[in-house]
């Protein structure tokens, strides 16, 4: 007989209230209604629109069908960086496996990263454009690529299927928290922490000559791979940016 694993409501939901899911400039209105859907069916509601060619829609409320609430919480941006800002986990969602040292994971790889410790951080998976997915700037603003495992003769999932992969996947993890997890907060930088310290890098790496001029994002995309291996605390990104501030201060 298969066990039935009763949700732990309160922790569950908790829990997929750090996660929200980011649409960058999906083309089809129905697409952001279906993913609405996908989320709230697990228990998802956190949605980030970057750049949608058409919303609010008609057709977006139409395939949504009982998940209209889910869009009209929905975040309009106008750029990537803006959706992740506070996050402390970012996704990216690819349809190939990339060469480039990329982590890559699945996405029960990607549940387990987020539930089997003892507290959810603010994290955001993101999914790229339908035709053409996410650019390597866009890429680059990630911690972990999630490729879907698929028929490798057909691997063409829909960007609402997409999503309800993930999703699934999230809210099967989030039922395995332990009821004795008090979730406790965990000092890890977010994005805009990050972000900050890689432009202190590049402007430092540039003034003591170590850097390419010609062609700077090639090392600079390496270190943010190299540095996203694993999640900085606030304490190490000071510590880092201590550092550059020494040699600047030593070069001058």
């Amino acid at each position: 007989m298969t066990q039935y694993i009763r949700p732990r409501k309160k922790m569950t939901m908790t829990a997929l209230k750090n996660i929200r899911i980011v649409l960058i400039e999906p083309s089809h209105p129905g697409n952001i209604g279906a993913t609405a859907r996908s989320m709230k069916t697990m228990g998802l509601e956190n949605l980030y629109l970057v750049r949608p060619k058409r919303f609010p829609n008609k057709e977006a409320n139409t395939l949504a069908a009982a998940a209209e609430d889910v869009l009209t919480r929905a975040h309009v941006l106008e750029d990537a960086s803006e959706a992740i800002q506070d996050c402390q986990y970012i996704f990216g969602t690819t349809s190939r496996r990339r060469s480039d040292n990329w982590k890559i994971v699945t996405p029960r790889e990607c549940a387990q990263k987020l539930f089997t410790s003892k507290y959810t951080a603010k994290s955001a998976i993101l999914f790229g454009r339908e035709s053409s997915g996410l650019t390597n700037q866009e890429l680059d603003l990630c911690s972990y690529l999630i490729h879907i495992p698929a028929n490798p003769e057909y691997m063409s999932l829909n960007l609402a299927s997409a999503v309800q992969v993930v999703s699934y996947e999230l809210y099967l993890a989030s039922l395995q928290l332990k009821a004795k997890h008090t979730m406790p907060k965990q000092d890890i930088a977010d994005s805009s922490e990050t972000e900050f310290l890689y432009e202190h890098f590049e402007q430092v790496l540039s003034n003591i000559g170590f850097l390419n001029t010609k062609n700077p994002a090639k090392l600079m995309r390496k270190l943010r791979k190299m540095l996203n291996r694993r999640s900085l605390t606030k304490e190490e990104v000071q510590i880092l940016r201590g550092i550059l501030a020494s040699i600047q201060k030593n070069v001058k």
